[in-house]
């Protein structure tokens, strides 16, 4: 079984904040995954998806972000996730103006 503890702990509230839903489960997997949506124009937009491992025993979180053919996999602890998930964020709606933008 997949620890998520400390995750959670900064997950939720940063989701909740936000408006996202964490989804915690995938067919018979557990995992943690938010879809980041942003505001264009009168609607809102996905940007892409982000999605966490349990810490590992280096007690280093897995982060990987996603959207079409870009991809981004970094790992941090515990106490930096909160500046991860903000910074994969910009680094998502980035790549959609980016996108967009062509």
């Amino acid at each position: 079984m997949n620890d998520f503890a400390a995750v959670d702990a900064v997950l939720y509230p940063w989701a909740e904040a936000r408006g996202l839903h964490v989804y915690t489960g995938h067919r018979q997997n557990v995992v943690r995954s938010v879809t980041i949506y942003v505001w264009i124009g009168t609607h809102h937009d996905s940007t892409g998806h982000i999605w966490l491992d349990p810490p590992n025993e280096l007690g280093l979180i897995g982060l990987h972000a996603a959207h079409r053919d870009f991809h981004i996999n970094e790992a941090v602890p515990a106490s930096g996730l909160t500046v991860a998930l903000d910074r994969l964020c910009d680094r998502l709606a980035e790549h959609k103006h980016l996108v967009d933008a062509e």
